[in-house]
């Protein structure tokens, strides 16, 4: 007897997908992690005025988000490599913990009681959103993937965007994912592919492209 025709296809599961900045927490992470680092490391404040200047190009369309993400990551150059992990330890629990929204955090135990397969999706790099994601108790993380030697920077894309979606498929569990009953929550347009991915998408504290987005659409808008 063939093995291949006898084994059981993977079982079928329901997806929650949360994006992480702006809609499981208030604020930019990136920003924060930033501010943080010239607290601890005050050299660090050199990066801050390196994106002071980097703003006008930012917003002429001179500079991407990507080289704009490369320089804050700069600011973590100023970290010891022996202070590595407790430094992410304690921005996580001193800046990123308490942000968590309530009515998010409800909501990552309503789809757990239902048993549903948690994933957070962002764009924020893996740095720090490894210990959110165990404080959190979700089942997966995609996110930004970052190295700080030999110097701070990324590895691979900014996981924003179609990106967020591209790397979602790649992941093994992907297959198992009935989409069509699935959620996603996320609040700005960039947040689109990942929604329209699902067939319950849900527009969280939008800005004004995705909230208009969401009513043609028919879409839920939260706004915990």
């Amino acid at each position: 007897m063939n093995d291949r025709n006898t084994s059981a296809p993977p079982a079928q599961r329901i997806a929650a997908l949360f994006d992480y900045d702006g809609t499981l927490i208030r604020g930019d992470s990136t920003l924060l992690l930033l501010y943080f680092a010239v607290q601890r490391y005050p050299r660090a404040a050199e990066t801050l005025m390196a994106m002071a200047r980097a703003l006008l190009p930012y917003l002429a369309g001179r500079k991407s988000r990507d080289e704009i993400k490369i320089l804050a990551l700069g600011a973590l150059r100023h970290v010891p490599p022996g202070r590595r992990e407790a430094f992410f330890h304690e921005f996580h629990q001193r800046c990123l913990r308490p942000r968590i929204l309530p009515e998010a955090a409800r909501r990552l135990a309503w789809h757990r009681e239902q048993g549903h397969l948690l994933v957070i999706v962002s764009a924020s790099v893996d740095l720090y959103l490894n210990e959110v994601a165990r404080s959190l108790e979700v089942d997966h993380l995609i996110c930004s993937r970052a190295t700080l030697d030999p110097a701070p920077g990324l590895l691979g894309p900014n996981c924003r965007g179609q990106e967020k979606v591209r790397r979602l498929r790649e992941e093994p569990f992907a297959r198992t994912i009935r989409w069509e009953e699935s959620w996603a929550y996320g609040d700005s347009l960039a947040d689109r592919p990942l929604l329209e991915l699902c067939g319950h998408p849900i527009a969280v504290r939008p800005g004004p492209a995705l909230r208009r987005h969401a009513r043609q659409g028919g879409w839920p808008i939260l706004r915990w």
